[in-house]
């Protein structure tokens, strides 16, 4: 008779004991890992079943120590039934079993005597499972990530990597305004200089900017609420190489963000510019991201963003091919520092929105409808980043 078969048999031939012997009956129960439990083999129950939940990886180990004359038999089944260990000893004896479990499922510890249905021996026995080995290290793709930024702890909410040609007039400028209480931290690593980092949530420049959301009332930076918002400059350097921002809550506070990301432009003739996003692990968990190319005034950029291949690409949030993606169309940002900026967003500029489920990164195509319009544009992202667990 073949395992599996005999695995059957004995359901069978649990489910057909006369009712007489209800009270002498197979044990079906549940083990875990470092239990010890006792019971006995008889006539009319000569089995009994301990099921363990275990993981692959854990190397099982698993004792039966035998008295009254039992001769102790011991065997694992796998979640499928099929018999992979097995194991049997005298009368008295204590039989013992290792097996390493190649992948995760409820294994079935079947305890019985020797030659189990032809066998005669019966007595007490004892039954202990354990794991020979530490517990297999998994690690949550959804951890959060954290780093110390000058005194405190912040917690990532997304970063960006684009690289930069050398030109002398290059001039970067990060703001993120925090909402529901967000406080956000900006971090700067140059690929030029491995050893530069800048890492602050200075928001002095800050004071008196507004912005408007689309339907949501407008916003107001002012000396009281600087901890609401973050700004970082970087310019003045013919080579950078490649930038990598940062973007965290401050002691991981809990909260939605808009970031502005000026800087960037499309040049004539086709240019793009690539831009890696990756949300941070507590984020990318639950939360989506949206990311606006959002043309400067009197530029004549016509936005176009894509994912590589063109999987998924934009031109008009909101409308032709782009109506899955909230339109940023009304929304305003003034910076009063430097030239007084205002930007205002308009039906022609492209979004797209990066989906949860997964901490990876995405490479993001910015560039202009049809190559053949050239400008300034801003980054703009509404993300948020989740309470911690």
């Amino acid at each position: 008779m073949g395992q599996k078969c005999l695995f059957v048999f004995w359901w069978l031939l649990l489910a057909a004991l006369p009712l007489a012997a209800q009270d002498d009956v197979p044990v079906v129960s549940d083990i875990a890992y470092d239990d010890f439990v006792e019971d006995s083999i008889t006539t009319s129950a000569f089995f009994d079943w301990w099921r363990v939940q275990a993981v692959e990886g854990d190397v099982m180990v698993v004792d039966m120590a035998a008295s009254g004359g039992l001769e102790p038999l011991l065997a694992i089944l796998n979640p499928g039934g099929d018999t992979v260990a097995r194991t049997e000893g005298a009368a008295n004896t204590t039989v013992q079993l290792e097996y390493t479990v190649p992948a995760t499922g409820i294994y079935t510890l079947v305890a019985t005597r020797a030659g189990s249905v032809e066998g005669t021996s019966t007595g007490a026995y004892s039954l202990r499972v354990r794991r020979a080995n530490l517990p297999s290290v998994r690690p949550n793709p959804y951890q959060d990530v954290t780093f110390r930024c000058q005194d405190f702890e912040a917690a990532t909410a997304v970063t960006l990597t684009f690289a930069e040609d050398p030109k002398t007039d290059l001039f970067h400028r990060f703001t993120v305004y925090g909402l529901h209480g967000f406080r956000p931290v900006i971090r700067l690593n140059l690929s030029a200089t491995p050893d530069f980092e800048d890492c602050s949530p200075d928001a002095e420049q800050t004071v008196n900017d507004t912005f408007t959301l689309p339907g949501e009332t407008p916003h107001t930076v002012t000396a009281d609420t600087l901890d609401s918002a973050a700004q970082l400059a970087l310019g003045g350097a013919e080579n950078i190489g490649t930038i990598t921002l940062t973007i965290a809550g401050r002691d991981g506070t809990p909260g939605r963000y808009v970031a502005l990301i000026e800087g960037f432009s499309i040049e004539r003739g086709g240019d793009r510019d690539i831009v890696e996003v990756r949300l941070g692990p507590l984020a990318a968990k639950s939360t989506r991201l949206l990311v606006y190319m959002v043309a400067k005034p009197n530029s004549r950029l016509d936005p176009f963003m894509a994912l590589p291949d063109e999987e998924r690409a934009c031109d008009d949030a909101g409308r032709r091919g782009c109506e899955g993606v909230p339109s940023l169309e009304g929304a305003s940002f003034t910076l009063h520092d430097r030239e007084g900026l205002t930007i205002t967003a308009d039906r022609q500029d492209a979004g797209l929105i990066l989906a949860p489920g997964s901490p990876d990164p995405m490479t993001l195509v910015l560039s202009s409808r049809g190559g053949d319009t050239y400008g300034d544009y801003v980054l703009v992202l509404i993300g948020e980043l989740p309470p911690r667990e």
